[in-house]
């Protein structure tokens, strides 16, 4: 700025113009300042995620990272060192569920029940029990197989909706065999005829095979077996929920009272069933309660019997069979009602009659009689007593003895015919 060399040039001049000067360098530093405010719109780097992908702002959130992992051991620390993790929600593959990081930990997302952040379709409840079983009301399927007969009592109902679907499920695959009829009640449509030939009305048929489990117990010194059906009542309410109620009972000995029965089963009740019901306890369960290898259950003393079919005579010293010891250790067996070592009974148009033990000789063959192995004898023949003759024909011969099982005084049965 020049100053004027005139004499009247005043200071009231000079001042004017400082004063406009000043403003001037207000305004230029006014400017300054805005622009620099607006610095990080016009250029440095960009924003990015933790991942360094890039975010634009206003773009879609369908665009934005996503989180997932095949295991919940995949899961990043959390909440991190930082705290970076928490608020993060990653998909975990393996437990097919979401799970988000709190300051806590990892937490899993809880979509509707009790515990639930989110409301969703309450499935149905149900209840159903057994009225009545018995081992005696069977049915002829007519088609080889046979089922048992139950007495149901059932009740569902829907909090939230209604009931579209109902009824019993006897094989396991979640699927209605037997539909019910209505939400409640204790009686089907069906007439059933046992095999004694009476007739049950209202009661479901269920098939002797369907739901059976093997259960195993064993000691140090003994085995035990038995076998459970289960059936299932099964209810599905009209947005598509499922509840189920699960009855089990005793397969092939259920009691009124409970329907659950005696389950304390021993090897030689295995034998009897086996015979009875071939093919319901499978080889490999069978295997293990009889003892074979690789089981450690003690095998059972197993005998063969036959019968002499010659010892129908008038004389009182027939012999009247062979009792051979096949396998096992028989140094626990002993014979019933005092008799030693084997109670004999004999059988005449089929119908079996005890004797006295002093109407028998038995005669041990093998090296010792107290330790006896497989392939020994025990001879069975009249003792003066001609219990087979042509007035008393008999046509077969039975054993029964006691085995002590780890305590649990058993007895067991063989026939020859």
């Amino acid at each position: 700025m020049k100053y004027r060399s005139n004499k009247w040039y005043t200071k009231a001049h000079i001042l004017c113009d400082l004063w406009a000067f000043m403003r001037y360098v207000a305004m230029l530093f006014c400017m300054l300042m805005m622009c620099s405010s607006l610095s990080g719109c016009l250029g440095g780097p960009d924003v990015e995620t933790s991942e360094g992908d890039p975010v634009e702002l206003g773009e879609s959130t369908d665009d934005w990272p996503t989180y997932y992992v095949l295991t919940s051991a995949d899961l990043p620390a959390c909440p991190g060192t930082n705290n970076e993790n928490i608020g993060k929600l990653y998909y975990v593959e393996a437990d097919v569920n979401f799970q988000v990081c709190m300051s806590t930990g990892w937490q899993v997302v809880q979509l509707g029940g009790s515990g639930g952040n989110i409301l969703m379709n309450q499935p149905p409840l149900v209840e159903a029990n057994v009225w009545l079983t018995n081992h005696n009301l069977v049915v002829d399927d007519g088609d080889g197989t046979y089922s048992i007969l139950l007495g149901l009592h059932w009740n569902s109902t829907d909090t939230d909706g209604t009931i579209s679907l109902i009824g019993i499920d006897y094989d396991g695959d979640l699927t209605i065999d037997i539909p019910l009829l209505g939400n409640t009640g204790a009686y089907s449509a069906e007439d059933y005829t046992t095999q004694d030939g009476e007739v049950y009305s209202g009661f479901f048929a269920i098939p002797f095979e369907s739901g059976l489990s093997f259960h195993r117990g064993q000691t140090p010194t003994d085995c035990k077996w038995s076998i459970t059906r289960t059936i299932t009542v099964m209810a599905v309410d009209d947005d598509g929920a499922t509840s189920f109620d699960y009855i089990t009972s005793n397969a092939f000995n259920p009691v009124i009272s409970t329907s659950m029965g005696y389950l304390y089963y021993n090897a030689y009740d295995a034998m009897d069933f086996e015979q009875s019901s071939p093919g319901i306890i499978s080889q490999a369960d069978y295997d293990w309660i009889m003892g074979v290898s690789p089981s450690t259950c003690p095998a059972p003393a197993v005998f063969s019997l036959t019968f002499d079919s010659g010892a129908v005579s008038s004389g009182d010293t027939d012999t009247l069979g062979v009792l051979t010891l096949v396998s096992g250790a028989a140094t626990n067996v002993q014979g019933q009602d005092g008799c030693n070592p084997i109670y004999i009974g004999l059988s005449w148009d089929g119908q079996n009659y005890g004797q006295l033990c002093s109407s028998f000789s038995v005669q041990f063959s093998g090296t010792d009689a107290a330790n006896p192995v497989a392939g020994d004898t025990y001879t069975i023949s009249e003792a003066s007593d001609d219990v087979c003759n042509p007035t008393n024909i008999c046509d077969g011969i039975y054993v029964d003895f006691n085995h002590d099982g780890g305590g649990d005084q058993v007895s067991h049965r063989i026939y020859a015919s």
